[in-house]
């Protein structure tokens, strides 16, 4: 009996110090478990900061690219923060003309557009009205300072793909000098555009426009006098005057060197530019245009001459 209660007396005390313990222990780890939480928060937190810039007190400022004139536009970002611009801008419009003031957040942004076809209008009707929208990534940008520096360039090209930049500039920003060349070609060879078209001033500028379009969406010109080089043949001697072999091969090997097609084209033989105003000519394949990124002329829609 005494060995017995020598063997049982110890067991009690040496239970209750291990249920401490182990209470001790969870506290312990439910204590690390709450830091660890807290610091995972917190590095989301600043990770979260980093990958969403925020641009405040910000202008916008649509450059027109599309054949088309451009009604209105609105960029919204992924939290529901919305910018809007716009108003009637013909085709080469829009540097310098400004809309403010807007708050927008993050990398990436949905850009809506409305746009109508002015040649397939006239007073009286209802403008025929269309839709267009399309996804966009604008990498981190540090915010200027200046307020008025704070301008979201929103680029609309003929192809209906959306660049946006920033901080932009209120002039010297466009990328495709559409008002330039119909100037150009209107100044020099306005008489010939007049004698042929019948157009008043504002259908020969969306005409030459339209011809800038096509010239960007086949073959990516942006150099000015590549440009008008194009315009020229397309409007005055040929339409279809780049399906030419020989107009082909300058193409292709003007690629990527601005202003070569201009001077390749203008040194063309009298023979094929004489064929070229023939219509005589053996065409090669030549890029697609997707339907409806370029409306037709004038004298093509419902509308005629009138």
């Amino acid at each position: 009996m005494p060995d017995v209660m020598q063997y049982a007396a110890p067991e009690f005390p040496a239970i209750a110090p291990g249920r401490r313990g182990a209470r001790a222990a969870r506290g312990r780890f439910s204590a690390a478990l709450r830091v660890a939480a807290a610091g995972l928060l917190f590095v989301s937190m600043a990770a979260c900061s980093k990958s969403d810039p925020t641009y405040t007190s910000i202008s916008t400022e649509a450059l027109n690219y599309l054949p088309y004139n451009l009604v209105r536009f609105t960029i919204t970002d992924q939290f529901g923060n919305k910018a809007r611009g716009g108003g009637d801008l013909e085709p080469g419009a829009g540097e310098g003309s400004i809309t403010c003031c807007y708050l927008l957040k993050g990398t990436d942004f949905k850009v809506q557009w409305t746009y109508y076809d002015a040649d397939d209008w006239r007073p009286g009707e209802q403008v025929k009205k269309q839709q267009a929208e399309t996804d966009v990534s604008l990498p981190p940008t540090k915010e200027p300072d200046s307020i008025g520096s704070r301008i979201f360039e929103v680029h609309f090209y003929p192809d209906r793909h959306v660049e946006l930049a920033f901080p932009g500039e209120m002039l010297g920003s466009t990328r495709l000098p559409i008002v330039d060349v119909s100037r150009d070609l209107t100044k020099r060879y306005g008489k010939r555009l007049d004698k042929k078209y019948d157009d008043n001033d504002a259908q020969s500028h969306r005409r030459i426009s339209r011809t800038v379009a096509e010239a960007w969406i086949k073959y990516r010109f942006t150099d000015r006098s590549d440009l008008e080089q194009y315009a020229y043949y397309a409007l005055l001697v040929n339409p279809r005057f780049d399906a030419h072999p020989e107009v082909q091969k300058l193409i292709q090997s003007s690629k990527g060197k601005p202003g070569a097609f201009a001077k390749a084209a203008g040194a063309l033989s009298p023979t094929v530019v004489k064929e070229l105003g023939q219509n005589l000519f053996q065409a090669v394949a030549v890029p697609s245009i997707p339907a409806g990124l370029v409306p037709p002329p004038r004298e093509e829609n419902s509308h005629g001459r009138s």
